[in-house]
């Protein structure tokens, strides 16, 4: 009977030396991480590389339909973002006597609808990208005949900041800061200000893009059989974008020419009501 208890106790120390060494020999269960279990998908994090780079953008004042809303909608707006679709734009807004000096003075990284003077060094310019079909606009109650641009001498003349560089030498000659007819010539940063001084004086002539002036005046109730288009400068003003970096303005201009030939960008012209004798896609 001894000898079958030794058999025994002697089998029971062999099987738990057994079994301890299984249980040293098994991998030790991993805690899991809070909301993570062994059926979750670990999605890795996205490469920072991966983000657009942001360009902060010079623009006007709202002037609507090419600035609207604070800068979050309009032609101009539109026509940027969808010619740089790789980067992030952020929209700074500034007075248009501003627009011009921006990328020079470290204000932005690049502008929009400004005009190319002279050459500068460390500026550069890209193709046209959007243009403007200016008149002399009357009241017809004013019964005011505006046959050329030398009928202005005589008349209240109401327009945007340096419009007298943009509107040919004959205009720049009467309107110049030097000239006598000067004292008749007010420039005006915010264009709907510009508008509404002209619904409210009887006789004056405003000088602006026919699509501004339409949208601001519809827009503040007015109606427009009440005014009469004087034809008198040339058909279109074109503006461009300039740039601090080369690189980016080759970018736009090859987003532009994608944007024409997709007839996106009459598309944009469309729905904004904007209707242009040219476009800057007729251009070679």
């Amino acid at each position: 009977m001894n000898g079958c208890r030794l058999f025994t106790a002697a089998s029971l120390l062999l099987l738990a030396t057994f079994l301890t060494a299984c249980q040293k020999s098994a991998p030790a269960p991993q805690e899991e991480e809070p909301g993570i279990t062994a059926e979750t998908e670990i999605i890795p994090e996205p490469d920072a590389g991966s983000e657009k780079q942001q360009l902060n953008v010079a623009i006007s004042v709202d002037i609507a339909p090419y600035v609207m809303k604070n800068a979050t909608t309009g032609i101009e707006v539109d026509i940027a973002t969808r010619a740089l679709p790789d980067y992030k734009l952020n929209f700074i807004q500034m007075p248009y006597a501003k627009l011009q000096s921006a990328v020079a003075e470290d204000q932005a990284d690049l502008a929009l609808g400004v005009q190319k003077f002279k050459d500068v060094e460390g500026i550069f310019y890209s193709d046209n990208f959007i243009d403007f079909t200016n008149a002399a606009i009357t009241k017809k109650s004013a019964g005011l005949k505006i046959e050329n641009v030398a009928a202005l001498a005589d008349h209240k003349v109401l327009t945007w900041q340096d419009a007298y560089l943009e509107l040919g030498p004959e205009f720049e000659k009467l309107f110049s800061p030097d000239a006598p007819q000067r004292k008749n010539y007010i420039e005006v940063a915010d264009q709907g200000q510009q508008v509404k001084q002209f619904w409210e004086d009887k006789a004056a002539v405003i000088v602006i893009d026919k699509a501004i002036f339409n949208a601001i005046s519809q827009a503040t109730g007015h109606k427009l059989d009440e005014v009469e288009y004087h034809a008198i400068f040339p058909d279109t003003t074109y503006f461009k974008a300039n740039f601090e970096e080369p690189s980016v303005r080759d970018a736009f201009n090859t987003g532009l020419k994608k944007l024409c030939q997709s007839g996106e960008y009459a598309k944009l012209l469309k729905q904004y009501n904007i209707d242009l004798p040219g476009t800057i896609c007729d251009q070679k």
